[in-house]
């Protein structure tokens, strides 16, 4: 069995670049890593590999690990100086890059109606695309994924072909987490999901699947060297049940509105050790503009209609319209309220024109011009109603609680193997491990190994399963953790459409009533002038006692004698005329 190391287009044995000590050790959602010594060089000699430098190791012509150079500690003591060497895997560059989406915003920042361009933010919305649209965990990594790789500027992790993982989850909004970090606060809704790399392509292929998806390793017990198990009967979850909990919002107010996934379907909640988590969902959010119209149809062969347009004709008598006229053909007259373009109602200023007679006490008027004016209109009496920002409620994920449930339902194993072999042969993380020739239930517990530690030098491996103590707290409150400080996205619309949720332009209505009407001069056949100190006092001009057909009656300039001077006056008189014939 041979083991080569390849640098900088350099490969030697291992034994030819004095390496010794080598260790492997694989974790689930972590960075791997290999450290081994090289021995026989002063702390004062160049470092034989540079940080930042890739490495890769063979095993018999098979890619064993391809890592990175991160540290390089230089030892010595009185016995011996050497260097001592971590590579890491490419985890790393999930950890060392921060993950940025795109996010529609203006291209002119001062019109908030133009060009939309894409921009990168830390501002995260987790499980939803550029378009606004809800994605599956799957892809939300595979996106997560690609831009690890144009961060670095090549490919430095693949993804595995086969990788499914079709659950929808709540949107998640957050800022600032490192890819590492988002692939995790994903995997927590997924409890049973195992994420490992398999180094024997060129460029290292990244696996995430579930429990049920992974190989299984047999292993005899007595081919061991150590081994202990325990089973986590405190991890075992009976029931699932998850509430999503929306508020709406409209003009009229809010409301909440709850829908429970149960799994098992007869689940209650109250079970001991159930799962049970209350998810902020964001709700439906609309806003209305209302406009109340009172309208009446227009009737200009109405005398009621011409009174009530025309107010000193209320108490008139012998009206008489005439010549009427009108500029548009609307029916009605808007009353009250406004007309604004989004009621697709027509409406036009108008003028309708008529000549009125009419009688009163003190005088008798001809054909005097009058105009209505009016904002004519074929629009009801109603409430207009319309909508102008609606954001739909969030969709609540299908089957997340029986997602989550084949996660946690099945009885944990948590413990150690180890053995010694005298070459390292096989992958082991990505597997699920059971023994025989030991107690029965150990045949078919189904451990997920989290960790693999394989020493070259000694043989010896070292399998650790169970929960992945290296995330968090194996413990009930883990399970809610994904939960527990998220609330709902209240930016999940703005994403998409670079507009704050509920923001919409209000269209004013242009046209409102108008009380302008005018009158013209008309003709007089009756003028009375009284004394508004005494009723027997007045002066009465009435055309009717004109006894003949035709007569002019005007101011005229006289001649008259006055005490004996002649002078001149205005008198109102006629031109003379005879007397009319009384045959």
């Amino acid at each position: 069995m041979v083991w080569n190391l390849v640098y900088d287009g350099d490969e030697k044995t291992l034994a030819e670049w004095g390496i010794n000590n080598m260790v492997r050790r694989l974790k689930n959602q972590t960075v791997d890593q290999v450290t081994f010594k090289i021995s026989g060089n002063g702390i004062d000699t160049p470092l034989p590999f540079e940080p930042k430098k890739v490495i890769k190791i063979f095993h018999d012509e098979v890619l064993w690990f391809t890592g990175i150079v991160t540290k390089t500690p230089i030892c010595g003591s009185a016995v011996e100086e050497f260097f001592q060497y971590t590579l890491s895997g490419p985890w790393w560059y999930l950890d060392s890059v921060i993950y940025q989406q795109l996010w529609k915003e203006f291209l002119d920042p001062d019109n908030n109606g133009g060009t939309l361009m894409n921009a990168r933010k830390s501002h995260l919305i987790l499980g939803q695309d550029a378009n606004g649209d809800a994605i599956n965990i799957g892809t939300q990594i595979v996106d997560v994924i690609n831009y690890v790789n144009a961060a670095v500027g090549y490919t430095v992790i693949e993804l595995a072909e086969d990788m499914s993982l079709p659950m929808y989850i709540p949107f998640d909004e957050c800022k600032d987490l490192s890819c590492s970090e988002v692939i995790k606060r994903l995997l927590r809704w997924i409890p049973d999901a195992i994420s490992y790399f398999d180094y024997g392509q060129n460029v290292p292929v990244l696996h995430i699947v579930r429990r049920e998806q992974l190989e299984t390793l047999s292993m005899n017990a007595h081919d061991l060297s150590e081994l202990s198990f325990a089973p986590r009967y405190d991890l075992q979850v009976p029931a699932v049940m998850l509430k999503f909990e929306k508020t709406h919002k409209t003009n009229e107010g809010s409301w909440k509105t709850i829908e429970v996934q149960r799994f098992p379907e007869d689940a209650i909640g109250m079970e001991l050790q159930a799962l049970v988590m209350t998810i902020e969902l964001e709700g439906m959010q609309s806003t209305f503009i209302r406009q109340d119209v009172k309208v009446a149809m227009i009737q200009i062969g109405s005398e009621t209609w011409w009174r009530d347009h025309l107010p000193g004709l209320q108490n008139v008598s012998n009206l008489v319209i005439e010549d009427v006229t009108r500029e548009g053909n609307l029916p009605n007259e808007l009353l009250s309220g406004s007309i604004a373009d989004w009621m697709n109602c027509n409406v036009e200023p108008e003028r309708i024109k008529a000549k009125i007679s009419y009688e009163t006490e003190d005088e008798i008027v001809y054909e005097r011009e009058v105009v209505v004016k009016m904002n004519s209109t074929d629009a009801q009496s109603k409430t207009y109603k319309n909508l102008i920002s609606y954001i739909s409620e969030e969709s609540v994920p299908e089957n997340l609680a029986e997602s989550i449930y084949q996660g946690v339902s099945v009885l944990p194993y948590e413990g150690q193997v180890k053995w010694i072999h005298q070459e390292l042969e096989g992958t082991f993380l990505g597997k699920v491990l059971n023994i025989v020739d030991g107690r029965e239930e150990w045949a078919s517990m189904n451990a997920l190994i989290q960790s693999v530690e394989e020493n070259l030098d000694r043989g010896e491996i070292n399998i650790i399963v169970g929960p992945a103590k290296h995330l968090g707290p194996d413990d009930l409150s883990e399970l809610t953790k994904s939960n527990r400080h998220r609330f709902s996205s209240r930016n999940f619309y703005a994403r998409s459409t670079a507009e704050a949720g509920g923001n919409a332009y209000v269209e004013q209505g242009k046209y409102s009533p108008l009380e302008n009407t005018a009158y013209g001069p008309g003709k007089l056949g009756k003028l009375s002038f009284g004394d508004p100190n005494s009723e027997n006092r007045k002066i009465l001009i009435d055309i009717g006692d004109l006894a003949v057909e035709e007569a002019t009656v005007c101011l005229r300039l006289e001649d008259v004698s006055d005490s004996g001077v002649l002078k001149k006056r205005y008198s109102l008189a006629s031109e003379p005329f005879l007397p009319l014939s009384t045959d």
